[in-house]
């Protein structure tokens, strides 16, 4: 198998932008490093073993299946007209395939680039029967559950500039609708058993997590004994 060492530093490269801070956004860069190792485990789980795979093209496609993620987020901050407003999920996909081709020409073979453009394309489609896209798709999902996607959340509300309370509401309001269940069942998102018995185990952490910065920042933690007058 080839080294993937030199396609992660021209992902870097692809994925990593300015925060708005200002500061080197690593943020994008970090999820599909995740993503990549989480999927290079899957694809190595039971469940899967007798799947015919290329691995390596599943690798790539997992470090650039959001790479149009960090252009738009330039145009967003750098064009008078947010390009990102008219894009689709499908559309974002079809241009990550497309900037992998750009940035992977004469790095991999032609018939395994075209092979990591199709993954991509094809990642949480349940229709399709590609067997990198499923094992991919699989990945993506379990970055955004549990205490990833409690993560997730809470930079975003950081990013916002908004509350711990507004944060921990807005988890529970997904809780009382029954958020979570549907979607580890959800074909688009989880294709694997295996994954949807990661993705459970996950939630149960993150409910844990939850409801522990609910009562602190409540100050319901205190023992009843210790503020009694």
């Amino acid at each position: 198998m080839p080294e993937i060492e030199p396609i992660i530093e021209i992902a870097r490269g692809a994925l990593i932008g300015r925060s708005p801070l200002g500061r080197e956004d690593t943020f994008l860069f970090d999820h599909s490093l995740r993503v990549m190792r989480v999927a290079e485990r899957l694809a190595a789980c039971r469940e899967v073993r007798a799947w015919r795979m290329d691995r390596f093209a599943l690798a790539v496609a997992a470090l650039f299946h959001e790479a149009a993620t960090g252009r738009l987020e330039e145009e967003r901050r750098t064009s008078t007209v947010y390009a990102a407003a008219t894009m689709s999920a499908e559309d974002v996909k079809l241009y990550s395939a497309e900037l992998a081709g750009d940035r992977l020409r004469g790095k991999l073979p032609p018939r395994q680039l075209e092979l990591v453009q199709e993954i991509i394309r094809r990642v949480h489609d349940a229709t399709i029967d590609l067997a990198e896209a499923k094992v991919l798709s699989d990945a993506d999902s379990l970055d955004d559950v549990g205490a990833l996607g409690v993560w997730h959340d809470l930079r975003r509300y950081v990013l916002k500039g908004r509350s711990i309370a507004d944060a921990t509401r807005a988890w529970e309001q997904r809780e009382q609708y029954g958020y979570w269940a549907p979607r580890v069942r959800d074909r688009n998102a989880f294709n694997l058993a295996t994954a949807r018995r990661l993705a459970e185990s996950r939630l149960g952490a993150a409910r844990t997590f939850m409801t522990q910065l609910a009562r602190e920042s409540d100050a319901a933690d205190l023992p009843a004994e210790e503020t009694a007058p």
